[in-house]
């Protein structure tokens, strides 16, 4: 975003642009979707992750005029301290995982235990894809349209935005309207302040490749991959296991009021700044 944060005029053009340009990306990954099916299914999600980033880019591109806006404005510019920014969201990532973990394992009949599944060749194939899986989607969702809305209407219209629409993209891959609302549409608050704090894509992609990882290597995202499986002892009282998916919705609540919270604070300092 430029180094001027006052917001823009608002015209039609800076709602709808951000709208169309998640459009257009939905629908080339559709495309990459099709030309997955062109490799093995071992490298297909690593493909798609490939493709799909490489069409988030098209897409930016395909917005510029006469190269306004920049990729620098869009947050899409590698700059010297992008390495580190994608290193600070990791280790953001690690420590909401571990607190979130944490509460699982203590209020819940969850245990864990190590139990790898498969051979380091195998765990390969499957975390290669996770970091272009979360890239292609930050480049979706965060960077021209996070960035273009909050340039015009502030954090908080480009935070609910984003997050709909993060939400309605999950329902259109199968996902249902229940679980794209209390998952991604939450998460979308999380990356996109990210997003907005650090005027760039590297921190949330740090964040979000983090957590999936994270999810996967534990057993969150199915036994694939697993090093370690986060799982109820042998004959669990099933009320208990009822209580567990109420605590995980109670978590899901917890992080957007955090998420809410952290941007209220950002918008309150970020006013403090101008006044003086």
């Amino acid at each position: 975003m430029p180094k001027n944060e006052a917001l823009q005029p608002a015209g039609i053009s800076a709602f709808w642009k951000p709208i169309l340009f998640m459009l257009v990306f939905t629908g080339l990954l559709f495309l990459c979707g099709n030309a997955r099916s062109l490799f093995s299914p071992a490298y297909s999600f690593l493909a798609y992750g490939i493709l799909g980033s490489l069409a988030g880019l098209v897409t930016a591109r395909f917005f510029q005029r006469n190269k306004q806006p920049s990729f620098a404005s869009m947050g899409l510019s590698w700059e010297k301290k992008t390495l580190f920014r994608f290193v600070l969201g990791s280790l953001i990532g690690v420590v909401i995982f571990a607190i979130i973990l944490f509460v699982l394992l203590q209020f819940s009949e969850l245990t864990i235990r190590y139990q790898p599944q498969s051979s380091p060749a195998d765990y390969m194939f499957l975390y290669l894809p996770i970091l272009p899986l979360a890239l292609m989607e930050e480049i979706g969702f965060r960077s021209y349209p996070q960035q273009k809305l909050y340039q015009a209407y502030g954090p908080w219209i480009s935070q609910l935005v984003i997050a709909v629409a993060f939400g309605l993209y999950h329902v259109l891959n199968g996902w249902s309207l229940l679980s794209s609302f209390a998952g991604p549409f939450v998460w979308a608050f999380v990356f996109g302040l990210a997003a907005i704090w650090s005027r760039g894509i590297a921190v949330p992609t740090g964040i979000h490749f983090t957590l999936n990882m994270l999810q996967t290597i534990t057993g969150m995202k199915g036994s694939k991959g697993a090093v370690w499986i986060l799982d109820y002892p042998p004959g669990t009282n099933p009320v208990l296991l009822e209580r567990t998916d109420k605590i995980g919705l109670m978590i899901q609540v917890a992080v957007l009021i955090t998420a809410l919270l952290a941007t209220y604070w950002y918008v309150r300092k970020k006013r403090e700044r101008s006044i003086k």
